[in-house]
């Protein structure tokens, strides 16, 4: 049986680039966000994963659409579900990466046409997000058959 995550994604742009993270020890990055904890809302989980990721306040917007994956941590199977979000969040710097609150991140303003470069996941969000700026209606995306 698969492990379930429901996670709340912030979709921060600046210009022609969006901010991303990166683990330790890991190839791939994701959006801003996390896990929604017990009795908690998905506005609510992403206002408190910035501010214990960043430091900073956040203002969630629009959403912009969810993402399915299903990938393997050491040979168990997991399942996500990303609920993604238009955010701004005035107090982060535009020209350089802001700095992590919690030492195994670090993050990055990645070109929105460049996406798989920097390994984004799941990876849906790199089409979805290379094309947003026109998106109207919500996006669906998965990576399972």
């Amino acid at each position: 049986m698969s492990t379930t995550h429901l996670l709340a994604r912030a979709v921060i742009r600046r210009d022609d680039r969006v901010l991303v993270v990166q683990a330790k020890g890991q190839s791939h990055t994701f959006l801003p966000g996390g896990h929604v904890e017990n009795g908690e809302g998905l506005t609510g989980c992403l206002r408190r994963e910035l501010r214990e990721e960043l430091g900073v306040e956040s203002i969630v917007g629009a959403y912009r659409g969810a993402v399915e994956h299903r990938w393997h941590r050491d040979g168990e199977p997991q399942y996500e579900l990303n609920h993604c979000f238009a955010v701004e969040a005035p107090a982060l710097p535009s020209g350089t990466a802001p700095a992590a609150q919690e030492g195994y991140l670090s993050f990055a303003w990645a070109p929105a046409d460049a996406l798989g470069e920097v390994h984004l996941q799941p990876a849906p969000l790199r089409t979805l997000l290379a094309g947003e700026s026109a998106a109207e209606a919500p996006w669906w995306a998965s990576t399972m058959p």
